[in-house]
């Protein structure tokens, strides 16, 4: 059994039985375990209400309680990825339960607004969604962000923000002429992560005597 598992954040336009493919790559070739989950209103969960930042959040915490309490999976061996949109409840979710592995933004937003206006400097709280360049800043654990320069929705500056901002971010990958839509097709996309999961395994490793 692999010894990390990455609780996977999927973004707006799939659902989980379209992901099921990518988790399988996924795993497979990085050598972890994947647990993805719909969203409330979204795929096997679309006759349980709408979609909202609450039920989101809310999903993602069930996760990874169910890691936890089901499967037997440890906090401390628990990896957040969250994709485009999924960024928000995983950046929400890191900030809120401390003792992760680490954290991966793919293609991040740096809050609901700012998708619209990244140079957005004010901008009352209380009117914004997935405040992840707020809620980055107490996420304690190492994070690594993955964005194309020529991503045409979520422009690359948030995620260059995002990794400034978080106190214990590893050094980006920004993908040149990579967009939303391709990243992972990036020759550098799996070698970064691999890299990345790599140094996670080995910071939980006990110090030889």
């Amino acid at each position: 059994m692999a010894r990390l598992t990455v609780l996977y954040s999927h973004g707006n336009a799939v659902d989980l039985g379209q992901m099921l493919p990518v988790y399988r790559d996924f795993g497979r070739l990085l050598r972890v375990n994947v647990m993805g989950y719909d969203y409330t209103g979204y795929g096997c969960c679309s006759n349980n209400g709408g979609p909202s930042v609450t039920a989101t959040c809310s999903d993602v915490a069930a996760a990874l309680n169910a890691l936890e309490t089901i499967h037997g999976v440890k906090r401390k061996d628990v990896v957040l990825y969250g994709q485009s949109v999924g960024s928000g409840p995983t950046v929400w979710l890191a900030s809120q339960r401390p003792g992760v592995a680490g954290v991966v933004l793919h293609s991040p937003m740096l809050s609901g607004v700012r998708v619209f206006d990244p140079n957005l400097r004010y901008w009352p709280a209380w009117a914004d969604i997935y405040p992840n360049h707020l809620l980055v800043k107490k996420v304690d654990v190492p994070l690594l962000v993955l964005h194309g320069t020529a991503d045409e929705v979520i422009d690359v500056s948030a995620g260059r923000r995002l990794a400034e901002l978080a106190p214990a971010a590893v050094t980006p990958l920004l993908a040149e002429g990579f967009d939303h839509q391709n990243l992972e097709a990036c020759p550098e996309y799996l070698p970064r992560l691999r890299e990345f999961l790599q140094q996670l395994q080995q910071q939980q490793q006990p110090a030889s005597r």
